[in-house]
């Protein structure tokens, strides 16, 4: 009788530390199920240069997360999310009116021009992104540290107003995202897990609205007489050369929400000139002309944090 009692006593030493290591690995894998979340923060986007100019201001967002473990012997997942953010913000950079000069082969003698440049501002301008992932890694557990590296495909739309006008300018973003997530267990119950992600823009289309402009009158100058924009074409721009750096550190407060400080960097390169058409009337002659335009280099800082609920 006694020996039985041993030997349950042994048993039972065996299976408690093993049961505990395997709670301490579950915890280092990659979550699957649905995550809800909403977060704070504020967006900066800049283009720099001798006239530098920026779009800042706070946002709101959510995200949904959906995840599941397609190969649960060898640790494989597949990942979707979508997140947005929408707000309004605040231009500050700078302005250059409209001017015509004489041109001897246009139809009514004068071409368009820009004046000089002066500081300029102006809030209130509607700004939002919609952005959707699909992903697929791993997961690499020891006793403790968790190690989940993935790529896979991402899209982002932005949209920006200016002057009262939604949309005016669009974005939209195709990359491919390459991470590793690294978890630990912090104390009982409690995992902090950090995210570290490069993005490398396969391509990029940008599209200027100029047509939802509309038109409007010049006054007469001591060196020209009055005339009349009568509108704008739309131009659209190929972007090729760009990345993106994310960074975020998620604490678990319970076993379902959490709480994760985030930054997303977004640097972007110059497009090649493009060309849109400008319509103006002088002396009641209309003349149309061709403006080159380009998307200058331009950064994008987003710094957010973010409450969720896993279940």
């Amino acid at each position: 009788m006694a020996m039985m009692k041993r030997l349950l006593l042994a048993c039972a030493a065996v299976l408690i530390p093993c049961q505990l290591l395997a709670q301490t690995t579950d915890a280092l894998l990659t979550q699957t199920g649905h995550d809800v979340s909403g977060s704070v923060g504020s967006y900066t986007y800049t283009e720099p240069g001798t006239v530098d100019i920026s779009m800042h201001g706070a946002k709101v967002g959510g995200e949904y997360a959906g995840t599941v473990m397609f190969s649960k012997r060898h640790h494989w997942f597949t990942q979707a999310n979508v997140r947005g953010t929408v707000g309004n913000t605040t231009y500050d950079g700078w302005c250059s009116p409209w001017l015509i000069i004489p041109n001897g082969v246009s139809p009514n003698g004068y071409q368009l021009d820009l004046g000089d440049a002066s500081p300029c501002s102006e809030s209130g301008d509607s700004d939002w992104y919609v952005e959707a992932r699909a992903l697929v890694g791993k997961d690499f557990v020891g006793q403790r540290w968790g190690l989940s590296p993935h790529t896979g495909v991402g899209v982002r739309h932005l949209s920006n107003g200016t002057t009262g006008i939604a949309g005016y300018r669009t974005d939209e973003y195709l990359y491919m995202p390459f991470g590793l997530t690294t978890r630990t267990r912090i104390a009982s119950n409690r995992t902090l897990s950090i995210n570290l992600e490069y993005d490398r823009l396969l391509h990029g289309w940008q599209k200027t609205h100029g047509s939802k402009l509309g038109g409007g009158d010049v006054p007469a100058t001591p060196t020209a007489p009055a005339f009349t924009i009568d509108g704008f074409s739309d131009v659209s721009f190929a972007q090729h050369d760009g990345w993106a750096l994310r960074a975020g550190a998620r604490f678990q407060l319970t076993t379902a929400w959490w709480v994760e400080p985030y930054y997303v960097h977004w640097s972007v390169g110059a497009s090649p000139v493009n060309f849109e058409t400008a319509t103006f009337t002088v002396n009641q002659v209309t003349a149309r002309q061709q403006l080159g335009f380009y998307e200058p280099d331009n950064t994008t800082n987003e710094f957010d944090v973010r409450v969720g609920f896993h279940f």
